[in-house]
């Protein structure tokens, strides 16, 4: 039952991402990452708590997280969703981020910028 417990938001998660390829998507519920290095072909790489790939996408201008969890308080990634990766087309990785170091909210964008730091800014 708790595997189970654990699958499910993951799936509705990756459901989510699926139905919402290519549409614009409310801010309610979300943050983004967003490109401003300057740099062609990155790609997000989202692992669960287990390390376990578990979605990827392009980060052309921006990449947007599903924060949206009913049984949580406040509308965040923690640290047993995992982490990010942003990795070049070579497949290098640039940027790691845990969230267990800290977590990524709702209405938070995270610019990765030139110099491929992470910067915390509420939309």
């Amino acid at each position: 039952m708790t595997a189970l417990r654990r699958l499910v938001p993951v799936l509705v998660l990756a459901s989510w991402f699926a139905a919402c390829t290519g549409c614009e998507a409310s801010d309610e519920g979300t943050a983004l990452l967003t490109d401003k290095t300057g740099r062609d072909g990155l790609r997000v790489y989202v692992f669960d708590g287990a390390g376990r790939s578990w979605m990827d996408g392009p980060l052309d201008t921006y990449f947007r997280f599903d924060t949206q969890d009913p049984e949580r308080k406040w509308q965040c990634m923690v640290g047993r969703d995992g982490s990010f990766q942003v990795r070049d087309s070579t497949g290098n990785v640039l940027v790691e981020h845990d969230f267990a170091d800290r977590p990524v909210c709702e209405r938070e964008e995270l610019p990765v910028t030139a110099d491929l730091e992470l910067v915390w800014r509420s939309r």
